[in-house]
């Protein structure tokens, strides 16, 4: 019984491995900087999941990113979670160097201890590069993405959180 899962296990992997890699699953984890309207920037980081969609130019795209202490002055501090889902449209996906595009709608959870405010579902847009390192299943990634988010407060101004994003980081393209 041992040697069938070892086998099954193997076969599994073997195929996976063997296939088009335009048809490949990406997994990643990134930095992040947002830039937002009314407050400070924020680092933050984040992971995703993009799938093939119908051809290799098309992906379908979540991600979930964490930013905490989002300073907006005398107010306090904010945490964000934007989770999103999109699409990525791939111009060379085959090529050591793939420029896409990408945009999709946003669901940002927002916390904070000092006073009462919704969470948002808003948009984004944004334009990244996939560069092969020459390493098997790993890529290098960079996206500019710009979001569009205006957090209603319960009492007092709302807050204005559109603003550009800048992600960094890795691909594990299987």
């Amino acid at each position: 019984m041992k040697k069938i899962k070892i086998f099954s296990l193997s076969l599994v992997l073997l195929i996976s491995l063997s296939g088009s890699s335009a048809f490949a699953i990406d997994l990643y984890g990134f930095g992040s900087y947002w830039d937002q309207k009314d407050s400070d920037g924020v680092w933050g980081g984040g992971l995703g999941l993009s799938l093939p969609l119908f051809t290799e130019h098309l992906r379908l795209d979540g991600r979930a990113y964490g930013f905490e202490n989002n300073d907006i002055g005398r107010d306090g501090d904010l945490t964000l979670t934007p989770f999103d889902l999109g699409l990525q449209v791939h111009i060379l996906p085959s090529a050591s160097v793939d420029p896409y595009l990408l945009g999709g709608v946003s669901y940002i959870y927002v916390d904070s201890d000092r006073f009462d405010i919704d969470s948002k579902v808003s948009g984004y847009v944004g334009l990244g590069l996939d560069v092969n390192l020459g390493i098997p299943l790993i890529k290098l990634f960079g996206e500019a993405i710009y979001r569009a988010a205006e957090l209603d407060r319960k009492i007092g101004e709302d807050i204005d959180a559109s603003g550009f994003t800048g992600n960094v980081g890795l691909k594990l393209h299987f």
